[in-house]
């Protein structure tokens, strides 16, 4: 309930309790007058007022009751929900992990929690509601809890006093018993005080162990700061007491132990008599320079620099100044230095000599003042040059007043200072008399030998013109050999391809076993001489310089193991262990050509090794990659190695192993490697083995290609051959369309030859036939080709028959002819089973389409 309801109620009681009164006199008045028979009716007129004015109170005083009864209500749940609040501040400030304390307006102590008391344990009973705060403080320092108090109680006091009626910042009191508190202070509404008290001593320890590691490293930084300096340093105090020093400082002065421990050292060694820096030799043979240092607030630090080497570098530098005197004056030339001041520092011997006066004389003075102005003049703009930094040589002429010099040659350096300025020059004067005149019996001479030069010129021209004539015919003779050996080819190829259709047409006949004997014999014959002419071509090929290379990035990985792959059958077959290296390395070469390189170092080797292992590996070279063949082999002579690389060069050492080789797999890889610019290694012990290797340059990672892959004959089953099918034979050869038709007759085609296209034209007419495929030689006579026969058959017939060009020249020109024409390419001499073959696809009926 409210201070304005309890005064109200306290009203309507007094009004009820005069009611009550004048209700009661009233009553009593009528009953009187009714005793007195008084004007009755009057009597109850005021009665009737009365009871209605009480009634009217009455309700007035209900009403007010039942306000009341609802204020003692609401005065009783405020009351609850304010205990309510006290008991949840209650707990709420005793679970504060600080200590609490609320101060009135009178700073006296409203409430606190038991953390709060536990922080003044010996004031623990003085502290309760109530508690001034003023009191509370003389309390604690008359107990000598605050450590920050002990010097002056009663100022400590006042601050203190004067803080709390003010607070602003936080307080920091430092106890007694090494605790550490932090205040924290705040007004609130009505005039009090709040105060918070945390325990800060953890956070007090920390800051003082990284206050003292900070200390200590910091003292270590300086020990170690002043260790690393090159000069000795000792701290001395106002009295002259050593207090700290490094170690260099020790091995210069080397004082006692005693010295060091009493900070007693020699005089010298504390200071310097003048207050500035003196030089003293020390017993051990030392010259430290000693430099006096006063500190701010008392004390010095005294500096020792060995100087010794530069003692010993000033004399060495006197002592080379007169080493350097000494040849200077013994040297037959003027040499002296000039300052950027144009004044002469140093002279020699000669210098002095020419000028016929003492260096005393001519040092310290100026050029103009020495030379004078007519000789300075001559040679101002190249002092001028000399003193800007840039070097000048060049001649003169010295008028000397006691030497005949006629020419002179003069050379002026630049000095450069550190900063790259210029502090002088260097002046270095020769005679040139003699070479002059020297030079002039020189040009003389050389007039002479231009004449003679000039005769031997035109000599040598009419010899560079025999050399050249002669470097046209070697040329003409290489070309000669080129067209010689594809014509002779040619010319070869083609009866050695007839005796191959005979052969075959033999082979296929019924022979006694001795002539199948010989029919064998002399295919293994016409094979060898196959082999040898196409290896005669490609030597041809590579000395004509006709073949291209393709360069490309590749690993080598993939080249060996195809190579090793095609080769594994050969040395299995010969019982050899081949093995295998490749690595990992890039390389940048021709992926054909380098195969056929180690392709014939690999046929090689194992066609010369009886037994043991053969190695294709690589190994790292300073140039590039080495790759190489490894065989244990019979191995070359050292004196013969060389010959190996000849065309038809067989040693007679290897006859037994191989008497089938023709002495040019190596004659090959020699121009290959020549084409490709290659280094070839050769590396051979006679009875042991040999390596075979050529050094290939290193490719580029990032721009390696697909490799290029062989075309692995695919294992197709031979069509069904068409029995009496019509070939047409065009060839310019009567020997080859002989064997042909016999060879084509043995396998039951039928045969139409003929040697040129209007032959075989007239042929058709006259039999009246269209034939199923057309096989056609590519020269024909009179220029004529097999590209036009087959052109001209086709415009004859109306339709384009099969066909297929049989020839001994194995150009790409040619292939490409035949790719262009839709037709096969079939190379000479013919081997019957692939001719077989051709014929088969040639004379399907999809082939006619």
């Amino acid at each position: 309930m409210t201070e304005h309801d309890t005064d109200r109620l306290a009203a309507l009681e007094r009004d009820n309790a005069k009611l009550r009164k004048i209700n009661e006199a009233l009553m009593r008045r009528v009953e009187l007058g009714l005793a007195d028979n008084g004007n009755s009716f009057t009597f109850f007129q005021v009665a009737a007022e009365l009871e209605t004015r009480i009634q009217e109170r009455t309700r007035a005083l209900e009403k007010a009751m039942a306000d009341l009864e609802a204020s003692n209500f609401a005065l009783q749940e405020a009351t609850r929900a304010a205990e309510l609040a006290k008991n949840q501040l209650h707990v709420a400030v005793e679970t504060i992990a600080d200590g609490f304390a609320l101060w009135d307006r009178d700073h006296r102590l409203l409430h606190c929690n038991r953390k709060f008391a536990e922080m003044f344990p010996p004031l623990k009973q003085l502290i309760a509601p109530g508690l001034p705060f003023e009191t509370l403080v003389r309390a604690a320092v008359a107990a000598r809890l605050i450590r920050d108090a002990e010097a002056d109680p009663e100022a400590w006091i006042a601050m203190r006093l004067a803080q709390q009626q003010a607070p602003q910042d936080s307080l920091i009191l430092a106890m007694s018993d090494g605790s550490w508190q932090r205040v924290s202070e705040r007004a609130i509404a009505g005039g009090g005080r709040v105060a918070i008290y945390t325990d800060i001593t953890e956070i007090k320890r920390q800051e003082t162990l990284l206050r003292e590691r900070d200390l200590a490293a910091h003292s270590q930084l300086l020990h170690a700061t002043m260790n690393s300096i090159r000069q000795g340093l000792a701290v001395f105090d106002g009295d002259g007491r050593l207090m700290e020093w490094n170690q260099r400082f020790v091995e210069l002065t080397q004082p006692t132990q005693a010295e060091l421990d009493s900070g007693q050292l020699a005089e010298w060694a504390r200071c310097c008599p003048l207050g500035g820096t003196l030089e003293h030799a020390t017993p051990a043979g030392l010259m430290l320079e000693v430099q006096y240092n006063p500190m701010p607030g008392g004390g010095f630090v005294m500096s020792y620099t060995d100087i010794s080497e530069r003692k010993e570098a000033e004399q060495a530098l006197r002592d080379s100044e007169a080493k350097i005197r000494l040849v200077t004056d013994a040297m037959p030339a003027l040499i002296a230095y000039v300052d950027n001041h144009q004044i002469y520092r140093f002279t020699n011997l000669s210098y002095e000599s020419w000028f016929g006066m003492p260096r005393s004389e001519i040092n310290g003075r100026t050029m103009r003042e020495v030379l004078g102005p007519e000789l300075f003049d001559a040679r101002s703009h190249y002092v001028e040059r000399a003193l800007a930094g840039e070097a000048s040589v060049f001649e003169l002429t010295l008028p000397a007043p006691r030497q005949h010099i006629e020419f002179a040659h003069a050379t002026f350096i630049p000095h450069f200072a550190s900063d790259g300025s210029v502090l002088g020059f260097f002046a270095l004067i020769q005679d040139i008399t003699e070479s002059r005149r020297a030079a002039l019996e020189l040009q003389q001479a050389k007039e002479q030998l231009e004449v003679r030069v000039e005769e031997r010129t035109t000599e040598l021209s009419v010899a560079n013109g025999r050399l050249r004539e002669a470097i046209r015919t070697v040329e003409d003779a290489q070309q000669s050999k080129t067209r010689f050996f594809a014509a002779a080819s040619h010319d070869l190829l083609q009866p050695l391809n007839a005796a191959r259709l005979f052969l075959a047409s033999l082979a296929g006949q019924a022979l006694p076993p001795t002539a199948r004997g010989l029919a064998e014999k002399t295919g293994t014959a016409l094979e060898a001489v196959d082999d040898l002419i196409n290896t005669l071509l490609e030597i041809s090929r590579l000395d004509a310089g006709a073949v291209e290379t393709e360069l490309r990035h590749f690993p080598v990985a993939q080249l060996l193991d195809q190579v090793a792959e095609e080769f594994a059958p050969l040395a299995e077959a010969k019982s050899l262990r081949l093995q295998l290296h490749a690595g990992h390395a890039i390389v940048h070469s021709d992926w054909v050509l380098l195969g056929r390189m180690i392709r014939n170092f690999l046929s090689n080797a194992i066609r010369y090794t009886r037994e043991g292992g053969i190695l294709l590996g690589c190994r790292p070279q300073p140039d590039g990659l080495l790759i190489g063949v490894w065989d244990q082999g019979l191995g070359i002579p050292g004196d013969k190695l060389a010959q190996v690389f000849h065309e038809f060069q067989r040693l007679p050492e290897h006859h037994s192993l191989c008497p089938k080789g023709m002495g040019l797999g190596l004659a090959i890889v020699s121009r290959l490697a020549r084409r490709l610019g290659y280094r070839i290694v050769v590396q051979s012990q006679f009875g042991r083995g040999s390596l075979f290797g050529v050094v290939v340059p290193y490719g580029d990672a990032a721009a390696v290609a697909a490799a290029p892959q062989l075309e692995a004959p695919q294992p197709q089953a031979l069509p069904p051959q068409r029995q009496g099918a019509t070939i047409l034979l065009i060839d310019n050869e009567a020997s080859i369309l002989e064997g042909m038709c016999t060879l084509l007759s043995d396998w039951h085609y039928r045969p139409l030859p003929a040697a040129s296209a209007s032959e075989a034209i007239a042929l058709l007419q006259q039999q009246n036939v269209v034939p199923d495929a057309i096989l056609a030689d590519y020269h024909l006579d009179h220029g004529s080709t097999g590209v036009d026969a087959i052109r001209s058959i086709n415009h004859h017939l109306g339709r384009t028959l099969p066909a297929a060009l049989i020839t001994a020249d194995r150009s790409d020109e040619v292939r490409q002819l035949a790719e262009q024409g839709g037709w096969a390419w079939l190379g000479k001499p013919v081997r019957p089973a692939r001719l077989r073959t051709l014929l088969a696809h040639l004379t399907q009926p999809a082939a006619n389409l």
